[in-house]
């Protein structure tokens, strides 16, 4: 054959491939080639748009395409296919949480790929240790709250008993400081509460220019009525007349049990004509009682003695000791009365 009988052909076999490659075309009709190496060329685009058409859809990762041609280039896309097809299920187990999956088969992207799960386990690893450290410290803590939460309420219960016992305190307290200052008997102030009480009044009203005055009273004879009648119709009998104080005095006026059967009545502010007038309306009171002790109608008399600060004294001693030389005074003049001091 020629070479100016050859070259059309030839041209026109580069030129379909070139069409088939570049752009996808099947060859056109041609006149100028014979029938065997048409078909062979046709066979060769055909072949070559399946290889173009395997690459376009790995391309755009489809890796489902089929591929029916042989040889070198159709395997080696065959074999990227598969290698892509178990890469993309090897992510998935990846996803899911299988980092022992690894890549041997495409050179330095199985390399980095490998080194991308391996950071992945590590990672997971860690993330595994973080938790048991969080759920420890977790549990821990939530055993501290709880622990803290009963100390709390043993303090608690601890700091109730405490008051508790403080409030009983107080209580024992109050109720001893009454026992200190009251008489048992008649539960009127004693004598201590007398001094207590007369000498903060006396300094209270020398610092304020106030007066005050003082009855000292007792039973007439009253050693006659307990030996006559016994101890027990005493004592009823001094209790009524701590009534009798009790209901006829002012809310501070303090009347206390001054020893036996006497008695004695501060009246902060009051005037000393007063306080006569009050011991003798104490006096016809308690004249006018009847004591019933064992069937038996009992009646005694008081004498009473009044002293005023601070015309006949400054101090508690000075003013019980001319309140009492006034109630002597009552007694000798014939009991069963009220004698002002001189």
């Amino acid at each position: 054959m020629h070479e100016h009988d050859v070259s059309p052909s030839l041209d026109a076999i580069l030129q379909a491939v070139e069409n088939a490659w570049t752009k996808g075309a099947a060859p056109a009709e041609s006149s100028r080639a014979d029938p065997a190496t048409d078909d062979r060329l046709k066979k060769l685009i055909e072949e070559m748009l399946a290889v173009q058409r395997m690459a376009l859809a790995l391309a755009n990762g489809d890796l489902i395409q089929p591929l029916q041609v042989k040889g070198t280039m159709a395997g080696a896309l065959k074999t990227l296919q598969a290698n892509l097809r178990h890469l993309t299920w090897q992510t998935q187990m990846i996803a899911q949480g299988d980092f022992s999956q690894r890549v041997d088969f495409m050179g330095e992207f199985s390399e980095s790929f490998n080194t991308m799960v391996q950071h992945l386990e590590d990672a997971r690893t860690h993330l595994r240790q973080r938790e048991t450290e969080l759920t420890q410290a977790n549990a821990q803590l939530h055993a501290e709250i709880v622990e803290r939460q009963h100390a709390e309420e043993a303090l608690r219960r601890a700091n109730e008993l405490l008051q508790t016992q403080l409030d009983e305190i107080k209580i024992l307290q109050a109720q001893l400081r009454e026992q200190a200052i009251r008489d048992p008997l008649t539960q009127l102030f004693n004598r201590r509460f007398l001094q207590e009480t007369l000498t903060r009044e006396l300094a209270c009203a020398e610092r304020e220019e106030c007066i005050l005055a003082v009855i000292l009273l007792d039973i007439d004879h009253f050693k006659q009525v307990n030996d006559a009648h016994g101890h027990q119709a005493g004592d009823l009998m001094l209790q009524a007349l701590a009534d009798l104080l009790r209901n006829n005095t002012r809310q501070m006026d303090v009347a206390c049990r001054y020893g036996g059967e006497e008695f004695v009545v501060v009246m902060p502010g009051a005037p000393f004509d007063a306080a006569l007038v009050r011991a003798e309306q104490l006096r016809a009171k308690f004249e006018r009682l009847r004591i019933v002790s064992n069937s038996v109608t009992l009646q005694a008399t008081i004498s009473l003695g009044v002293a005023a600060f601070p015309q006949h004294g400054k101090t508690s001693d000075e003013l019980l000791r001319v309140a009492d030389d006034a109630l002597y005074a009552a007694k000798a003049a014939g009991r069963n009365r009220a004698v002002a001091a001189n």
